[in-house]
């Protein structure tokens, strides 16, 4: 390639790369409560890979310095080997955690969700192709088989990289907006002991409330959560006892005492908010477990409510478990988007099958 032809390479990856990251920063300054926020940290950073890579070919070229030529390859190796290697990596966990979640917590439908979810994607790579193409072979109904699998498999591979979507977003959303000022630190609420105590989980939210209620003295903590069937008092008092002897002053803490579900709990946090006076400077900073945030962030989103989110550490066995199950909440709370993804899905599915079927 001559030297024109390099500077146009050169000038395209650095377009691509500069536009990735305008999109990314775009929203993770703006409002960056959407999935579109994963899709645009893996757009950000595959193409900043990429222009990485060829700068440093077109600057260093070949046999001038050749560990840079080593150092593109070995960057373009790692990247890619995870791309391919993330889906059996993802699955190998799902399982693994799945069986030790059930050993330790029993065998609940609850308990069952990243095993079921493990043990369907090995089913649909081994066991799915030679079911479709037996079915597809049945005589008068082989040709109705093929189009039901089609448009099942591609549905399955939209909402795999929904998830995928999700799943990063989830993780970016948490990242700290370390100039940005907070009126209230809402913990969310969560299942007691059966003395009417915080369990260790909980105990957790409320733990990492206080730190960032330290990194933000003005804001007011706030403990959101009702009382269950099965409790002997609210969540949000036990929260309160627990915080108050970690040594939180008793008028930094406000307790929120009504609310039954996530929902719930944002939106009487913010009425809360409101009879205090608390929402006229600063936004509200969300604590949960670290894979519930981004739904709740969600959630404060159809609300209206100017929020940010901060998670706290959940073992690896219980977090994944507990992701299908926000991803299955998140799909029931966009469910009238996923409808109509499924629809539009099966109109163009249907035209490109009838289209090559009779072609």
């Amino acid at each position: 390639m001559d030297l024109a032809g390099e500077g146009i390479f050169v000038a395209l990856a650095a377009v691509m790369a500069g536009l990735g990251q305008l999109w990314f920063w775009r929203l993770r300054l703006g409002e960056e409560r959407t999935i579109w926020l994963g899709c645009a940290a893996l757009v950000a950073a595959g193409t900043a890979v990429m222009a990485l890579s060829i700068l440093l070919v077109v600057i260093f070229p070949e046999g001038v310095f050749p560990w840079v030529q080593t150092l593109v390859l070995a960057i373009l190796a790692i990247f890619f080997i995870f791309l391919l290697m993330f889906p059996i990596v993802l699955v190998v966990t799902l399982i693994a955690t799945g069986i030790r979640l059930v050993r330790s917590e029993g065998r609940s439908l609850r308990n069952m969700l990243s095993l079921g979810l493990g043990c369907a994607m090995v089913a649909y790579v081994a066991i799915w192709p030679f079911v479709r193409s037996a079915l597809s072979d049945v005589p008068v109904f082989g040709n109705v088989f093929d189009f039901i699998f089609g448009f099942a498999a591609l549905l399955i591979a939209l909402l795999g990289t929904v998830f995928a979507f999700y799943t990063v977003a989830g993780v970016v959303v948490q990242w700290p907006h370390r100039h940005r000022r907070y009126d209230a630190v809402v913990v969310l609420g969560a299942a007691l002991m059966e003395d009417g105590t915080v369990t260790p989980l909980l105990a957790n939210r409320v733990k990492r409330g206080i730190e960032l209620w330290h990194l933000h003295p003005e804001a007011k903590l706030i403990m959101s959560g009702g009382q269950g069937a099965d409790e002997l008092q609210p969540e949000s008092h036990a929260m309160r006892a627990f915080a108050l002897a970690q040594g939180v002053p008793e008028d930094a803490v406000l307790v929120e005492d009504r609310s039954a579900n996530t929902r719930e709990n944002l939106a009487f946090t913010e009425r809360l908010r409101e009879q205090e006076e608390l929402t006229s400077e600063g936004r509200l900073l969300v604590v949960s477990d670290d894979y519930h945030v981004f739904r709740a962030l969600l959630i404060t989103r159809t609300l209206g409510i100017a929020a940010d989110g901060a998670g706290s550490k959940v073992r690896l066995y219980f977090a994944l478990n507990a992701l299908v199950r926000e991803w299955v909440a998140y799909v029931d709370l966009k469910r009238a988007f996923f409808m109509r993804l499924s629809g539009t899905v099966l109109v163009l599915y249907t035209a490109f099958y009838l289209l090559t079927a009779f072609a």
